[in-house]
């Protein structure tokens, strides 16, 4: 093989498997953004929704033409979710390297908070980050597709007093950003609702024994306890709750909502409370439309962040075409004057970012989680 066909043999490989830096030529001849997902570490199955939601998008909108007339790319770098070292050097690959105007993610808050200074003004960032830091750091080109914790929180917090009727209220955590982050919002719902928590309990990433901590909810009396923590230790805490006899009503972020706490915590996740911009089995038309397109397309039950990431790719072709151009500056102005109707909610961009404005009360049944009802703000 000649070097020439090699060399595009190569770039055609990297294209699409989405790494790897574009030949000059493919460049131009598409318009090439990225993304940081967690494609290794303990999180990369959500990487894997991630990248599939995306992938799902592409499908739709270059057989739509593509953006400003040509295909879209999207090249992956991995940021291992929470950890803000390999989130730095994917975002650093990305700025400098791939030099692409616009990126999906950093998912996580805490990989948000320690790559803005890299991004921020050169590259626009399209994120499911839920942190109120990630729009109120004075950064000027981040847009957020989810409701932030303070909407989720207050959410939750109502849902226990109007429809539980349960005002002794815990707070469980995982130690890591994005939990403090979280039961810092919830401690405040539940003071501007004239209480206060009856127990705020932090524990580990990947821990495996909670009983400590449930003990201590129990000698308080919580009625509910609202975690914020990860998927699987969701999982385990429920279970474990379960064999200690406790009859504490469990409540918390997307963690209780999402597939892997789902089959995880089996018949002791049955009647947990969520708040989730994404369920499956959310009867609206949006929705099931995206579902059995991904599933077809998969071979995979959908959830939270392939439908995030598949909203996040289609607004910013949608942007980039408004704008006429893939300055980052250009179109962080288009997304201010978008309004899409995607599969997470119906959004219109704040000036600080934040673009949706809505979340689901989520509870789960018969293993399946069930929308209870919508709360707009």
């Amino acid at each position: 093989m000649s070097n020439s066909r090699y060399g595009a043999a190569v770039a055609a490989l990297a294209i699409a498997a989405g790494l790897g830096a574009l030949a000059p030529s493919q460049a131009q001849a598409q318009v090439v953004i990225g993304a940081a997902a967690p494609l290794t570490g303990p999180r990369a199955n959500l990487g894997r929704y991630f990248k599939q939601g995306v992938e799902l998008a592409l499908a739709e909108i270059n057989a739509s033409g593509g953006v400003l007339g040509k295909p879209l790319q999207v090249v992956f770098e991995d940021d291992q979710a929470d950890n803000p070292n390999v989130a730095m050097n994917a975002v650093n690959k990305l700025v400098k390297m791939h030099k692409v105007p616009v990126m999906l993610g950093p998912h996580f808050s805490v990989a948000q908070m320690a790559t803005q200074k890299t991004y921020c003004d050169n590259v626009l960032s399209v994120t499911g980050a839920s942190g109120i830091p990630v729009t109120n750091g004075g950064c000027k080109t981040v847009v957020r597709i989810r409701a932030n914790d303070n909407v989720q929180a207050k959410a939750l917090v109502e849902y226990a007093r109007s429809t539980l009727k349960l005002d002794k209220i815990g707070v469980i955590h995982v130690n890591d950003d994005f939990g403090k982050a979280g039961a810092t919002r919830v401690v405040k719902a539940i003071e501007d609702a004239g209480l206060k928590p009856v127990r705020v309990e932090g524990h580990n990433a990947e821990d495996k024994d909670f009983s400590a901590q449930l003990s201590r909810m129990r000698e308080a009396g919580a009625g509910v306890a609202i975690m914020w923590t990860h998927d699987n230790e969701a999982a385990l805490i429920v279970r474990q709750a379960a064999q200690m006899g406790l009859s504490i009503k469990f409540a918390g972020s997307t963690s209780l909502s999402q597939p892997v706490f789902v089959k995880l915590a089996g018949e002791a996740g049955e009647g947990a409370i969520s708040s989730s911009d994404f369920v499956p089995a959310n009867p609206d038309p949006m929705v099931q439309a995206f579902v059995k397109k991904y599933e077809a397309a998969s071979k995979t039950e959908a959830e939270l962040y392939a439908a995030t990431y598949y909203d996040g790719t289609h607004l910013i072709a949608k942007a980039i075409n408004a704008a006429g151009s893939t300055d980052p500056m250009k179109v962080r102005e288009a997304f201010n004057k978008i309004q899409h109707t995607g599969v997470l909610a119906s959004y219109r961009c704040e000036a600080n970012g934040d673009c949706n404005h809505q979340i689901n009360i989520v509870e789960v049944r018969k293993g399946q989680p069930q929308v209870k009802s919508t709360v707009k703000f």
